[in-house]
């Protein structure tokens, strides 16, 4: 039986590539995007790059700020370097 995670909903990916940030009603709080993407990307062997200090780590929809970019080296998200302010 699989456990239920009652604690951090699944991420849901927006058309515009970004992870959706809102809480009520699924939105990209930076692209304004309030359409949900068809379909889930397969992130496995993807990497994503911090769009302000180009950290490395592996791709995941629960990054902060992610962004899955098909059509580039990585996807983008930010690591926090420059602060949460």
């Amino acid at each position: 039986m699989e456990q239920e995670n009652f604690f951090q909903p699944e991420t849901i990916l927006m058309e515009c590539g970004h992870s959706a940030i809102c809480n009520n009603k699924p939105c990209c709080a930076i692209c304004s995007c309030f359409n949900e993407a068809t379909t889930r990307p397969n992130l496995e062997g993807r990497k994503a790059q911090c769009s302000d200090c180009g950290k490395i780590v592996d791709s995941s929809i629960n990054l902060p700020f992610f962004k899955y970019r098909p059509d580039r080296k990585f996807d983008s998200y930010y690591c926090g370097c420059e602060g949460w302010d």
